[in-house]
């Protein structure tokens, strides 16, 4: 049966009075409800063994029962079939069964003698649930399906991320790890292997280099498998990458597994000239620690293809040790995601000025001043602030003064910085300013509708009137007004309702329709709340 088509349920009614079960078998419509089979049981006990013989949908239980009783019930059923909905139907109109049956996760409490207008509303309400909840496990099976779909990506993304120096809590790491089934550890001796695809893969189409890439995953694998475990994906130039580690419990000797991968490596590069007819260079690293040198692991490694190898091509290269700093480094962390341009886009002001700082505390390693470097940030920093401002569909200029753009000159990066900063604030109060004054507008648009038809008013009807979501209507609405869209319709309403009584001779149902109250007593309802008084007593006062 597949209830994703058609919702096909199954129904239990519990009862020591056997004339009250058999009686609502009979006189209520179960089949307008979806429900194709009724089972009747007369004591908890019968009713428990009927459960683990029927694929029972929804139980409605009397609550005073002999020997197990209605709340008793519903707690083995909760315990031991939790996707059960339980109604409970009593002669007891107390709040204390109410209160708790809601702890044993009741979803419905109906009083005898039962009103079947009232059980069709419970059914409804347990229907939507039951429907609700196939729903969500449909959705979570389509979500696992497509997690273990982009499982791999999902690996290839989080190894570039920690290549570039991405950073992650240690937690977090942890959890990534295990979640995208990686058998690595914080703190694991690794090493790195880079593996370039040389001009006779490139040659062919990008379907085909896959292909390629794929063959030669392959061969690595077989190759260091017995003695490795591996992570391996592709960086932002194409080339493989992959992390390894030894598949040996316990102290093991680090020149002995230097010699296994230098020799497992040199029969990678051979096999894949030999099966495969094309070249590859490969670049072993020196070990590291896990996740913290393999950064300094790939550019170590990135730097010995790009300078030693180059336009070469079919090389292998082991390196013993990290590569000694230049002088002259490229400013990496400026261009780290999030970028300057994105944490404008996504708001991030705070962040903006934390990337700011950072740029202040990576000068402490560069030369005392350098004019390159300093052109470098403030080209990016300005870059990233005319982009926002012309997707804000406005001039730079325009937003922050012409004061603060022809400033060009700064002799030291902490004048930098406190440049960058100060556009950030000035930007952020431009545009957060322009932001509120048009909430202010649609919410004004808002106003204008409820005020014209105050009648048909409601949340959904302002949403469809200004073109806008009802939850966003709802949200705006209150950040803006300090009350609820509810609340300020019902406000007017009573209004319009005072006005009503005291400047007109409207009968007090003429009032309650003119309001778009549907039920006079309602109304009168309503406002007793509202005034604490009916509006007959209210018209009377005046």
């Amino acid at each position: 049966m597949k209830r994703r088509e058609k919702l096909i349920l199954q129904i239990l009614l519990v009862d020591d009075e056997q004339y009250v079960v058999d009686d609502l078998e009979l006189a209520f419509p179960w089949q307008d409800f979806g429900i194709d089979k009724v089972y009747k049981a007369y004591s908890g006990a019968q009713a428990m063994q009927m459960i683990g013989q029927y694929p029972v949908d929804i139980v409605i239980t009397d609550i005073a029962m002999p020997g197990m009783s209605g709340l008793e019930l519903v707690k083995q059923v909760r315990g031991t079939h939790r996707r059960i909905k339980c109604i409970l139907l009593t002669g007891y109109a107390e709040f204390e069964y109410a209160r708790e049956a809601l702890q044993y996760g009741v979803v419905e409490y109906l009083v005898k003698p039962l009103d079947h207008e009232k059980l069709r509303t419970a059914l409804e309400s347990t229907i939507k649930t039951i429907k609700k909840e196939i729903d969500r496990t449909a959705s979570y099976e389509q979500a696992m399906l497509a997690f273990r779909e982009h499982l791999p990506a999902l690996k290839d993304k989080l190894l570039a991320e920690l290549i570039q120096g991405k950073s992650y809590p240690q937690e977090r790491l942890k959890d990534k790890l295990s979640g995208y089934q990686i058998d690595f550890q914080v703190n694991d001796r690794v090493f790195l292997i880079l593996i370039r695809l040389e001009e006779h893969f490139t040659n062919f189409g990008l379907d085909s280099q896959l292909l390629f890439e794929y063959a030669v995953t392959n061969i690595a694998c077989e190759l260091l498998g017995p003695c490795f475990e591996m992570w391996h994906g592709r960086d932002a130039y194409e080339n493989l990458v992959f992390i390894v580690k030894s598949n040996e419990a316990g102290a093991v000797d680090q020149g002995k597994i230097l010699k296994q991968l230098t020799h497992n490596t040199h029969q990678l590069h051979s096999s894949v000239n030999e099966y495969l007819n094309g070249g590859i260079s490969v670049i072993l690293s020196y070990p590291g620690e896990f996740p913290l040198d393999l950064r300094a692991m790939y550019e170590d490694s990135q730097s010995a293809l790009r300078q030693q190898v180059g336009n070469d091509q079919g090389y292998f290269i082991s390196l013993t040790d990290k590569q000694k700093s230049s002088p002259v480094q490229p400013l990496k962390d400026l261009y780290a995601s999030p970028t300057l341009m994105h944490l404008l886009e996504t708001g991030q002001w705070q962040g903006y000025k934390e990337r700011l700082q950072q740029m202040r505390e990576l000068s402490n390693s560069l030369p005392a001043y350098n004019e390159e470097y300093i052109e470098e940030i403030r080209t990016m920093i300005l870059g990233s602030f005319h982009y926002i401002a012309h997707k804000n569909h406005s001039l730079l200029s325009d937003l922050v003064g012409r004061e603060l753009l022809d400033k060009t000159l700064f002799r030291s990066m902490s004048q930098l910085v406190s440049w960058g900063e100060a556009l950030v604030d000035t930007l952020q109060g431009k545009l957060e300013r322009d932001t509120q004054n048009n909430r202010m507008g649609i919410v004004k648009e808002m106003q204008s509708c409820i005020a014209a038809n105050l009648a048909e008013a409601s949340q959904q009807f302002v949403a469809d009137a200004v073109s806008l979501h009802p939850a966003y209507v709802s949200r705006l609405f209150k950040q803006v007004s300090g009350i609820s869209i509810s609340e300020y319709i019902l406000n007017r309403k009573m209004e319009q309702a005072v006005a009503s009584l005291r400047d007109s001779e409207l009968k007090i149902y003429e009032i309650s329709e003119q309001l778009g109250y549907a039920n006079s007593q309602y109304f009168i309802k309503v406002f007793k709340e509202q005034f604490g008084m009916t509006p007959q007593d209210y018209r009377g006062k005046l």
